[in-house]
């Protein structure tokens, strides 16, 4: 029966029977005897048990107790006393077999960060170990390299190997980062010649004398340096995050504090408003506004504790933590009872109906404008543009919405609808019925109020009012400036007009019998009209000249007598415009201007001159037939197409990236002056161009046409056309 002991072997917990303790205790013993004179023998005898500890502990697989047969197996490896010139141990209960029935004890190279030999962190000098290279400097001069060579990204791979990899502590770790054996000879080899190298850095620092340099040491030199501005760089960007991350956790404290002397004044200013927008009683409010305080806030205070924790190492107590947390809960659960005892009040919604007696008006014109607040008290309180808070009431601005209709009968008609929430229909149509928004009929002139009040006593319910006037056929209706803004569903006569009250205040519209109209607008085709739609493709058909230039609006005008004007039928079609004659001849004497934001497309059919200015666009089209000739002053970045046929003539000047052209029945063309990279032309039946290409010309006519480029292309004949 053997006793079981409890010993602490090179910092690793080892439950250990008589015998093998007995024959680790001789083993250890010997060694130190070996090493007494030596200068590192605390330091040799330290990592050997360290070795030992890790071996002995690493062969154990399932097993708790080491026995003898598990250190024979460690001094197996380590070597044996009489190996390294100390005394052999005598050990009669050594196993026959002398070998470990443990699993097998793996050693091999392991890879560390050599700090003994380091310029940075010692990454370079542990890969140099790894890798077998004798001088860490072509390691380091490698890193260099990669690091310019892939634009930087060698450098967060060099702090990732600093962070992961372990340094070389103690002599086994040196050693198997060279992948050595780690016996005792290799132990005490190390610890020693550890012990050289620092005398020889010692001896260095003190010697002033300067000797010839090898490349090698030149180089060394040089990467020295290179890794000391490396390793200074490195710690001036960790000194910066620290920086970063103090200031963000100081930020985040100081916007907690901010935030909270913040709600505390505006609890106190706003608490006025309280007795008239919260649902809830006076001390609610202001758990209410605790809890969403707190709901925010602890999150912020939490993440200021853990900045506070990864910058300085200053853990927050558990119990804070934990208390923190069920505050927390606490104020969380609080608010979503108070948000489910206001909501109550906002349940169901009811809506009062009044209509304004306009009975005896009997004018033919309608005005609606503004009546301003709805008091002129001087004492109140502004808060914002929108909720004025005077002495008896709340006014609450812009929450009107006004609609227009077409009347059956004769009279002018103005319905009045306010919409309110409560807990129940009565209690919201209550809070209609009291919602102030009276409106004020001076003449022919309704005075609406921009505010609908809410008198002292009574609670904002989401009020909001509704007017729908009724305009008879054959009468009409103005609204000033501001109050237009909140017309927002009329019905108009034309889809496509150009007139919306939303836009142009104290402007008279009629109301017909499809709708309103614009009665005092310019018409289409006024010198001072402006429509509300841009036209960007043209079509022209008669006898007349046409000038199209770049505008910021569209507009147009024919000029001309009034019974040639009157030949002129224009059509507007979504973003097409048409202007025709329908085969009536102007005689030449009628001419139509226009301006365009956006030039797409022109059709041009039998008509006069016509001239095209100012227009850069990316793509567009031209079509010219019968005798139409035109002048186009435009460039078009990637693809102008060209389409004429009969007599039509187009001159063309400017650039563009591609130009698509197909002439028949003799059409010409003169595109010079409109340098291209890349043209397809084609011309047949007597067709004539002339056109400026720099890259490439593909051609294709046949032998009654005629085709010259200009330019620097590559001229491609394609056969001829049929």
């Amino acid at each position: 029966m053997n006793k079981v002991l409890n010993i602490n072997l090179g910092g690793y917990a080892i439950t250990i029977d008589d015998d093998a303790y007995e024959y680790l205790a001789a083993y250890l013993d010997s060694i130190r005897r070996r090493f007494s004179e030596s200068d590192g023998r605390d330091e040799i005898l330290r990592d050997i048990e360290s070795r030992l500890g890790e071996l002995i502990s690493g062969s154990m697989g399932s097993r708790t107790i080491v026995m003898l047969p598990d250190v024979e197996a460690a001094v197996e490896i380590m070597g044996k006393p009489e190996d390294f010139g100390a005394e052999p141990v005598d050990n009669k209960k050594t196993s026959s077999s002398g070998k470990s029935g443990g699993p097998a004890i793996r050693t091999g190279k392991r890879l560390f960060r050599d700090e003994e030999d380091a310029t940075v962190g010692g990454v370079c000098s542990g890969l140099a170990a790894y890798f077998g290279m004798n001088d860490p400097v072509w390691m380091r001069l490698i890193f260099v390299l990669l690091t310019f060579l892939s634009a930087g990204f060698w450098v967060p791979a060099y702090l990732l190997l600093w962070i992961l990899v372990p340094p070389a502590k103690t002599a086994a770790d040196r050693l198997s980062m060279r992948g050595e054996k780690i016996n005792v000879d290799n132990i005490a080899r190390e610890v020693e010649d550890g012990f050289e190298r620092i005398s020889n850095k010692v001896n260095e620092y003190g010697s002033k004398k300067n000797a010839d340099r090898s490349l090698s040491a030149a180089v060394s030199s040089g990467m020295s340096v290179i890794g000391q501005i490396f390793g200074f760089v490195i710690r001036f960007i960790a000194k910066f995050a620290v920086l970063i991350g103090i200031l963000i956790g100081v930020g985040l404290f100081v916007a907690l504090l901010v935030s909270w002397a913040g709600g505390i004044f505006g609890m106190i200013t706003a608490a006025p408003l309280l007795d008239y927008m919260s649902p809830l009683s006076g001390g609610l409010n202001y758990l209410g506004f605790a809890n969403i305080f707190f709901i925010l806030g602890l999150p912020i205070l939490g993440l200021c504790l853990f900045f506070v924790r990864l910058l300085f190492g200053v853990r927050t107590p558990g119990w804070a933590t934990a208390s923190l947390a069920v505050f927390w809960t606490i104020n969380l659960c609080s608010g979503l009872v108070l948000v489910a005892m206001a909501s109550k009040d906002f349940r169901q919604s009811g809506t009062l109906t009044r209509t304004l007696d306009l009975q005896d008006f009997n004018s033919d014109t309608l005005r609606i404008e503004w009546a301003g607040q709805l008091s002129g008290d001087d004492t109140r309180d502004v808060f914002g543009n929108d909720v004025i808070l005077g002495n008896d009431r709340l006014e609450i601005n812009d929450l009107v919405d006004i609609r227009v209709r077409r009347g059956d009968s004769n009279r002018f008609e103005c319905v009045q609808n306010i919409t309110a929430r409560g807990s129940s229909n009565s209690d919201a149509l209550d809070n209609a019925t009291k919602t102030e928004f009276n409106i004020v009929r001076d003449g022919n002139v309704l005075r609406v109020p921009s505010y609908y009040g809410i008198p002292k006593g009574q609670k904002w319910r989401a009020q909001n009012v509704r007017l729908t006037i009724t305009v008879p056929e054959g009468k009409y209706i103005v609204f000033g400036d501001r109050i237009n803004h909140r017309v927002h569903d009329v019905d108009y006569a034309d889809d496509n007009s150009d007139y919306y009250i939303s836009d142009y205040p104290n402007r008279v519209f009629l109301m017909t019998s499809k709708g309103l109209t614009c009665a005092d607008c310019p018409a289409f085709g006024d010198r001072d009209y402006k429509g509300g739609r841009n036209f960007e493709n043209f079509i022209l058909e008669g006898d007349f000249s046409t000038e199209i230039n770049k505008g910021d609006n569209f507009i147009f005008r024919i000029e001309g007598a009034p019974a040639d004007r009157e030949l002129v039928k224009v059509i507007r079609t979504g973003e097409k415009i048409t202007f025709t004659t329908e085969g009536k001849s102007t005689g030449g004497r009628v001419k139509i201007y226009m301006e365009a934001p956006v030039f797409t497309s022109l059709y041009a059919n039998n008509t006069g001159p016509v001239v095209i200015r100012g227009f850069e666009e990316g793509r567009a089209s031209i079509s010219a037939r019968g005798t139409s000739q035109i002048k186009a002053y435009i460039d078009v970045l990637q693809n102008l197409e060209l389409l004429q046929i009969g007599a039509s003539q187009i001159e063309l000047t400017g650039e563009g990236g591609y130009l698509d052209v197909k002439l028949t029945e003799g059409a010409v063309l003169e595109a010079s002056g409109y340098r291209v990279n890349e043209i397809d032309i084609s011309a047949k039946d007597g067709s004539k161009a002339r056109v400026h290409a720099k890259s490439t010309a593909r051609v294709k006519k046949d032998s009654q046409s005629e085709v010259k480029v200009d330019g620097d292309a590559n001229v491609v004949e394609l056969g001829t056309e049929n």
